[in-house]
């Protein structure tokens, strides 16, 4: 009577060549993942921006004047977005700040910067 063994498992080799597909694999599609995330978050700020500008738009029509300020990141709100009426939809992950620029008494112009870990934009209006 013959007794057979069966070996059950894989071998070295067979495990090394799976590591070094998912190795190539991974050095592969991280550069475009982190591509995705980066244009995500800069489709983010700019359209966030934009919106800032609108509040700003709408306060200066009211006030003759642009409101600078800042919002931290995590921040829910403080007294410079309750004085334009406007509450960022972000999730506390964007920093935004406004400087306004001026030409004598008359605010001509606005910095609006819209930052967060991954990205940062300028988006400046002008009378």
């Amino acid at each position: 009577m013959k007794i057979c063994k069966h070996n059950q498992g894989f071998t070295i080799i067979e495990l090394l060549v799976v590591i070094g597909i998912l190795g190539v694999i991974t050095a592969v599609a991280y550069p475009a993942y982190t591509g995705y995330i980066d244009s995500a978050c800069i489709s983010t700020a700019n359209a966030n921006a934009n919106t800032h500008r609108g509040f700003q738009e709408n306060y200066m029509i009211e006030n003759n004047t642009y409101l600078a300020g800042s919002l931290a990141a995590g921040t829910a709100s403080n007294a410079w977005t309750d004085a334009l009426h406007w509450d960022p939809d972000d999730d506390g992950r964007y920093t935004y700040t406004v400087t306004p620029g001026s030409t004598g008494n008359i605010t001509s112009s606005l910095l609006i910067t819209v930052s967060s870990p991954n990205c940062s934009i300028d988006a400046t209006e002008g009378n």
